[in-house]
């Protein structure tokens, strides 16, 4: 008995912590500022110079130096190429069978300075790469075709047979609306500009902030309902042991 008494009351407690980080979350979500337009930012940031607000914006990918990619040509400021090639390796002595492997490889990345235009004022964004969700705003592209001088550096096995491989292509095109989640700050020349990014989404998702900061309110309060019965239960069990003993 006492054993159950224990582990109800320590999933209590570990809940109990959890929700704690959760709430402080849904609060951090709840203080975002969300900016209509982007010469609202300036204004912010004339009200509030030492704060960095966390705020939200919304605008369409541009650049004053965009790279064009080498295979699919496209206009974008951020571009990262891999591969996976796939091989087979001759026959094995010992048992006498093909074994197939497989490696991805980075090829090239590249990103020059970007910003985002919403027709009202340009705001430069900066490490949107590392942010949560960067990588789902990129459009693919898929490229079959032999690339065998990127891998003879990296794959030094005898005996070895290529087969086909693909490229894949990864950009985040000029034009492309995204809303940020991130610090507002100014930047050497005084311009506004988000300093560091926290999440990225597709198109206009000012919504989601208040969707995420409802839903994670929502199940916080779910888990500290669920902490305290368990921790309720727990000591329940282990006061009814302490008294029959």
């Amino acid at each position: 008995m006492i054993e159950y008494a224990g582990l109800c009351i320590s999933v209590g407690i570990l809940m109990g912590a959890y929700c704690r980080t959760d709430k402080r979350k849904a609060q951090d979500l709840a203080r975002i500022t969300q900016i209509d337009e982007l010469k609202g930012l300036v204004e912010l940031l004339e009200k509030e110079p030492l704060s960095n607000p966390v705020v939200a914006i919304f605008g369409t990918v541009g650049s004053n130096s965009a790279v064009e990619t080498t295979r699919s040509g496209t206009l974008c400021v951020f571009s990262e190429e891999t591969a996976r090639v796939c091989y087979k390796l001759e026959k094995n002595c010992n048992t006498d069978s093909n074994s197939n492997e497989s490696k991805e490889v980075m090829l090239y990345r590249k990103d020059v300075p970007w910003y985002l235009d919403d027709g009202t004022g340009q705001v430069y964004v900066t490490g949107a790469q590392f942010a949560k969700g960067f990588y789902d705003t990129l459009n693919k592209y898929i490229f079959t075709e032999p690339v065998m001088e990127h891998f003879e550096r990296f794959f030094s096995f005898k005996d070895v047979q290529y087969v086909p491989n693909s490229c894949c292509e990864h950009v985040l095109e000029i034009g492309k609306p995204l809303t940020i989640i991130g610090k507002a700050e100014r930047d050497k020349n005084g311009a506004p500009t988000i300093g560091r990014v926290y999440q990225v989404f597709n198109g206009r998702s000012m919504n989601k902030v208040d969707e995420m900061a409802s839903d994670l309110k929502s199940i916080t309060e779910c888990c500290e309902m669920l902490s305290l019965l368990l921790t309720g239960i727990g000591v329940s069990i282990l006061a009814v042991s302490v008294l029959t003993a």
